[in-house]
């Protein structure tokens, strides 16, 4: 991996993987981390240890916190929302459809402006 792309693997690999930042001080050794977990994650993911459980994302209150700053959402629908979408990336990326199913039309419509609008 070249420094140009090291960032991106960097975020590729928190937000789309779930995992934790790459524990790495350079280039070279993220591309040996990342083909060791890509070798060991094909024999038995559930003993990676980079992986965050998916459970363990509810326990940690920035993250809850961080879901509780969408407008219209407080802490119950926040812990509603992370058990659907366990991920800022996942939340980001749901449907109006699909959040109504969790929080209603009129808040599910105000969180997907939240993500869209920037866009």
């Amino acid at each position: 991996i070249n420094e140009q792309y090291f960032p991106a693997i960097q975020k590729f690999t928190v937000l789309d993987l779930g995992m934790v930042l790459l524990p790495v001080a350079n280039q070279i050794e993220a591309s040996c981390l990342i083909v060791q977990l890509v070798q060991e994650q094909s024999k038995e993911p559930s003993k990676n240890p980079f992986l965050k459980k998916k459970r363990a994302l509810l326990s940690e209150p920035y993250l809850l916190r961080t879901v509780q700053q969408i407008p219209g959402v407080g802490k119950v629908k926040a812990s509603l929302l992370l058990q659907k979408f366990p991920s800022i990336h996942e939340l980001s990326n749901a449907s109006v459809q699909e959040l109504e199913l969790v929080v209603g039309q009129v808040v599910a419509q105000q969180i997907h402006t939240f993500f869209t609008q920037s866009r």
